[in-house]
């Protein structure tokens, strides 16, 4: 399929090209406010005489996430960007550097993916790797006062008003039918209540995977769809290894993936899975719904085939 071979053909160019991209945020976890470091960093064997990248001023644009598990990526998140992206080039050894690095600051709390980012290197597209980082609530400080936010009192009236005199004098059976009303209740609310099953991380995956499917998405946004599904498959790596696999390359996967022991033809496919979401908006002719569909089964697969191998050396 065409796809196959823009990955495979994407592979071998990126790989001949000498160059490496990375992405490095210098904390993994602040609070509300904070500010943090974003800095982008290509190395390269000779040297670069074209470089295209266009950085965020004033918001830089990410996916909002409940947790590091949930599959809800595409809701958006704006970062605010505190400093002005600032990049320089230098040489050191004999390589060419290049780096680029905002300061940025979020103020909702959530675990707030960084999709990966473009830049143009000669007549190619290389991509960033995505990020991740949890920005949190502040704790409130046991150390200092709590306030009342109105501390004035309002006096009841000394002689006892018409509701209260007639609580007074009926509280014996209004109480009896509180407790019955109460009882009812919690014999209703028990009795339809079923304890969830909880799922497996296969099971899990394979469900967003589905919602994924069911969403339709690749209708209206191709390129969302692959990329979500990229996360599905990252996030899945990341819980069954507990290894950090966000911010890692897609050739840092695929040794990860090796040392594990996953079959070098499942390795492959994992590569293209990942690279497909880059490829998408580059690509000339946009994916039948055949290919999609084989991509998204092609996921499945590879969550299938990490899963069993895990049960085959238990």
């Amino acid at each position: 399929m065409r796809w196959i071979l823009n990955s495979i053909v994407f592979a071998i160019a990126f790989g001949a090209s000498g160059q490496d991209l990375s992405m490095a945020i210098d904390k993994e976890e602040v609070l509300i406010g904070e500010p943090f470091v974003l800095k982008y960093t290509i190395v390269s064997d000779t040297k670069i005489d074209t470089l295209v990248y266009a950085h965020q001023e004033v918001l830089f644009a990410a996916k909002n996430s409940a947790n590091a598990t949930e599959v809800g990526v595409s809701t958006p998140y704006e970062l605010e960007v505190l400093k002005e992206f600032k990049d320089t080039s230098y040489t050191k050894e004999g390589q060419f550097f290049w780096e680029g690095s905002y300061e940025l600051t979020g103020w909702d709390s959530a675990y707030v993916v960084i999709p990966p980012q473009h830049v143009q290197i000669e007549d190619s597209i290389h991509t960033f790797p995505a990020g991740l980082i949890y920005i949190n609530s502040p704790v409130a400080d046991p150390s200092k006062p709590i306030y009342d936010i109105n501390e004035a009192f309002t006096e009841l009236p000394k002689e006892d008003g018409p509701l209260l005199q007639f609580l007074k004098n009926n509280w014996w059976w209004l109480s009896l039918m509180g407790l019955g009303i109460i009882g009812v209740v919690v014999f209703l609310a028990t009795r339809k209540r079923k304890e969830p099953t909880p799922l497996s991380l296969r099971q899990s995956t394979l469900q967003k995977i589905d919602l994924l499917e069911k969403s339709k998405g690749y209708e209206s946004n191709l390129k969302e769809y692959y990329f979500d599904l990229s996360i599905i498959l990252r996030r899945f790596f990341a819980a069954h290894y507990q290894e950090r696999i966000l911010d890692k390359t897609t050739g840092e996967i695929e040794s990860i993936l090796s040392d594990y022991g996953l079959d070098q033809k499942m390795v492959l496919l994992t590569r293209q899975l990942l690279t497909q979401s880059d490829m998408v908006k580059f690509a000339q002719s946009k994916p039948s719904l055949e290919e999609i569909q084989s991509i998204t089964n092609d996921a499945r697969r590879v969550v299938n085939e990490v899963a069993d191998l895990d049960l085959e050396n238990d």
